[in-house]
This record gives structure tokens, sequence and C-alpha cells, in this order.
């Protein structure tokens, strides 16, 4: 019998797409992002990799949870950072002001802007200079503060506007400054 695809597909010689078309996509079969309007898939994590993003979450869900005005996401929500050319992006884990959660579905459903911290976790066959890319894209949309979780020298490179990176190692801390005031936790947390 012919299985027959209820969603669209997104075919290669497509020119651009836009989020609304991305929103049409089976996000469990068709797994990515919008890179200027192009569609980018993005691979599955390992297990390690979940491991890591999950520390993060949980500590920004605690912080959440204890300062109000906060909301975080994880497992890639849907950031729009620019249009036309459409540029769609899923941070690991984020947290952003609470009046900024969106409450559609599809692409109204997803994040206007960059979340106010966005962190990104290096995976095994990933060149830093992609995660430094979307961590400036971040930056260029909004975002006040990239975290990006590097496994191997268990260490985080903090990106702030315009472009500053700070790397913080596995004993010291990682501060929320004015940005996420009063969160804080040691590096090697992230990677335990």
């Amino acid at each position: 019998m012919a299985h027959h695809h209820t969603k669209m597909e997104p075919r290669r010689d497509q020119p651009t797409m836009t989020f609304e078309e991305a929103a049409g996509l089976d996000a469990d079969v068709f797994a990515g992002e919008l890179d200027q309007g192009k569609w980018t898939p993005v691979t599955r994590g390992t297990w390690r990799h979940g491991q890591i993003v999950g520390n993060a979450y949980v500590l920004l869900r605690q912080h959440a949870r204890s300062h109000a005005g906060w909301s975080a996401s994880v497992a890639d929500p849907g950031t729009k950072l620019q249009r036309a050319p459409d540029v769609l992006r899923g941070p690991d884990t984020a947290i952003v002001r609470s009046e900024r959660v969106p409450a559609g579905t599809g692409a109204e459903g997803w994040l206007d802007g960059a979340p106010d911290v966005a962190v990104e976790a290096l995976g095994d066959a990933q060149p830093l200079s992609d995660l430094m890319k979307k961590a400036l894209e971040y930056l260029g949309a909004g975002g006040k503060m990239v975290w990006i979780l590097d496994p191997e020298p268990q260490r985080v490179m903090l990106v702030t506007p315009p472009g500053h990176v700070r790397v913080l190692e596995r004993e010291e801390t990682l501060d929320g400054g004015d940005v996420l005031p009063g969160f804080g936790c040691k590096v090697a947390e992230l990677f335990e």
C-alpha cells in the first residue's frame, strides 16, 4: 500500500523557503533550520550531547521557577531571527522573558527574535565556527548572551554583544550578569 505524506517535503531546488513553509514540514522527519531562506537539515545529537543540553535546561528551568517573569525551553524551539530571507534557528535550550513567549501553533509558535540567552552545545562533528556564526546571528537578532558549551575541554564560550567572547574553564562560575540576574553555576555542573 502506498504511503502518503500529509506534510510537505523540502525540495532541494526550492530557491528559498519561508517560516510558514518550514512550519509545514514534519519536524520528526525533517529536523532542520533556515539559513538565509535555505533549508538546512540538522542531524541527531549523541546521548552525551543530550545530557549536556539537559543539564543546561535544568539549570535555566530552576532559574525560571525561582525568578518570576522568565520561561525556559528545550529541544530546538523555533526562533525567527530574520525575515526575507528567513533565518530560523533552534537553540539547544534557551530562556526568555515570559511576555515574549509565543502562544500560537506552527510558525506562530516560534519565538520572534532571539532568546535573551541561547545555549548551543558543540556536537561531535560540528565546527566551532558554525556555532560562532549562530551565536552572532542570535546577538544580531536582539539576543543578549549566548553560551557555547564545549564538551571536550569542558568549557563555556560566553558570547555577548557586539561580539565579545569570554572563555570560562571548568572550575569557573558561569554568571548571568545583567542579562539573567541571580543566575550562577559552576561550569563543571553543565558537563556532569
